[in-house]
């Protein structure tokens, strides 16, 4: 009976540590990843916006509540400004140096380079003056992670304004019914040129040009207006080289005239393979009118990146009145006039074939000179840089989901590295995350959100900021989402505004801790009964032995 015992025992200690070996050896069987069922990869980007600039009022996400920074980080005896909302309709001067005051697009400094005293139209509707982002200002805007800098930096209260659904409606529409990220950072503490080359390779160097807007042989910096990019000839590798070294599809769409002129948004020219192989330029980047093209004759690459310049989308449903408005959001481009041609491609794509197998992601190159409250993470000497709002658009996005999960433009190539089973550049995109926590491919397929793409911000006056004599708390360190009301909600049913509680990714990591304290505690009893046999076998023993 004893040895009967044992061998149950024995038994049952095989099947734990089986049911232990199976649950930590071979996780991947636990989990619900399944195979990717995107096809196709679109990167939409867009320009010069934090993230709490657009979203800082977005509930449940990491926003902006409860907080304000000094007027002057070196007198605060002036007292402190929190978020406000700007009027997305009244122009507000700032002065900037990423661009020339009035500029919107870096294809029109050629005329201001020739005549600088030739006037600039200010648009109706637009903060009217282009913010600093430059590697020096986003430095002391980050005041060492105090985050408290950003007045000072600017010297305007204008970079704590914000907008919200009123202005960007369809931005939030898409952020409620598909993903958005409120943990995306920019590549680097700086302005669009060094991002742009992030975005593209997942590195702003090495270069051995030496210029006082590079920096240990990377790019930190916009070079001046009046440098000839034809000079550049980035020698390591992009994404793009990469899927023709794969043999894989890829377009890369300009919206100016000449797509192959390099611009500091247009880098994809500047690197030396597309300089020796031009036919690669001829065959793969193109302007963005025929990204329409490529949509509606069912021939989407597998990989797309669509870069703003001066196609605008056809009236209508584009409003005529944005005809000669830029629709880069770069300021002082105005941000619904960006929001409708954004809107007008996601449109084309979810009434194209394509839809069913599409991911599409919109992100914005640098924070703009915009304030936003969260550090970034410092990862190297370069960055990272300031959160950008970013969505993430599918059928196999998770419904109504803020995705916290920590991203950066390296995320951008990483995610197509991963869904296409290509090797890393070994730039930032070897150590990002992949961006697939914004997927789930076990679900129902998300149906199309489309969208007028026609909407006009009505007017409204232009509040002005007060100084406060003392802040309600500072930015010292990342505030957690709050519970207070935001000041506007979202067009679309606000009810469902918050993370899912649960989600089969949750299931599946939690299941083989589940499973192991199971294991562990049948281990113990088991352990008991072993211990509790034996000590019956010796009392029965003993008992045995003195009878005798």
């Amino acid at each position: 009976m004893l040895r009967l015992k044992a061998k149950t025992v024995f038994f049952c200690l095989l099947l734990i540590s089986i049911l232990l070996l199976g649950t930590y050896a071979f996780p991947l069987k636990m989990t619900v990843a399944q195979s990717s069922k995107i096809q196709h990869i679109i990167f939409i980007v867009q320009e010069n916006h934090s993230f709490d600039n657009y979203f800082g009022t977005y509930p449940g996400a990491n926003g902006i509540f409860n907080i304000s920074i000094p007027v002057n980080i070196n007198d605060t005896a002036l007292g402190y400004v929190s978020p406000y909302h700007l009027s997305a309709t009244v122009p507000v001067s700032i002065v900037g140096d990423e661009l020339p005051p009035g500029i919107s697009d870096p294809d029109d400094l050629a005329a201001v380079m020739a005549d600088p005293t030739s006037p600039y139209h200010l648009s109706s509707e637009s903060i009217g003056r282009d913010l600093s982002q430059a590697w020096a200002v986003a430095h002391e805007a980050y005041d060492n992670g105090k985050m408290d800098g950003f007045a000072t930096a600017e010297g305007s209260n204008i970079t704590m304004g914000y907008y919200d659904n009123q202005d960007i409606p369809y931005y939030w529409d898409y952020a409620y019914y598909y993903v958005l990220d409120d943990n995306f950072f920019s590549s680097e503490m700086g302005p669009s040129f060094p991002n742009h080359l992030y975005i593209a390779s997942g590195a702003s160097g090495p270069t051995n040009l030496n210029y006082p807007w590079i920096l240990n042989s990377s790019v930190i910096n916009n070079p001046p207006g009046n440098f000839t990019l034809q000079a550049f000839d980035f020698t390591w590798a992009t994404l793009a080289q990469e899927l023709s070294n794969a043999n894989m599809s890829w377009t890369w769409y300009d919206g100016d005239a000449n797509a192959t002129a390099p611009s500091i948004w247009n880098v994809l020219p500047l690197f030396n393979y597309f300089q020796t192989h031009p036919d690669q330029l001829t065959e793969h980047v193109k302007n963005t009118k025929d990204f329409v093209t490529d949509i509606q004759s069912n021939n989407l690459p597998a990989v797309s990146w669509i870069i703003p310049g001066a196609w605008h989308p056809p009236t209508p449903p584009f409003p005529a009145v944005f005809s000669n408005e830029s629709i880069s959001e770069h300021p002082p481009a105005r941000s619904d006039a960006g929001m409708d041609y954004v809107a007008y491609l996601v449109n084309e794509v979810m009434e194209s074939p394509a839809w069913s197998s599409t991911a599409i992601v919109i992100t914005w190159d640098d924070y703009g000179g915009f304030y936003d409250h969260v550090p970034p993470p410092q990862i190297d000497k370069y960055g990272e840089g300031f959160r950008v709002p970013t969505l993430v658009i599918s059928p196999w996005a998770k419904p109504h989901y803020i995705d916290h999960t920590e991203y950066e433009f390296g995320s951008l190539l990483r995610l197509a590295e991963v869904n296409f089973n290509l090797p890393t550049l070994g730039g930032r995109d070897a150590t990002a995350n992949d961006m697939m926590n914004s997927f789930n491919f076990s679900q129902t397929p998300r149906g199309p959100l489309i969208v007028p793409a026609d909407f006009v911000a009505p007017s409204s006056p232009l509040p002005t900021p007060t100084p406060k004599p003392s802040p309600t708390s500072t930015p010292s360190s990342p505030a957690t989402p709050s519970a207070a009301t935001p000041q506007a909600t979202p067009s679309l049913s606000p009810s469902a505004l918050t993370s899912p509680s649960a989600t089969p990714e949750l299931l599946a990591l939690t299941a083989p801790v589940i499973l192991s304290v199971v294991a562990i505690a049948l281990v113990t009893l088991i352990v008991v009964i072993v211990i509790k046999i034996r000590m019956n076998s010796l009392k029965k023993r003993w008992e045995y032995s003195n009878t005798r």
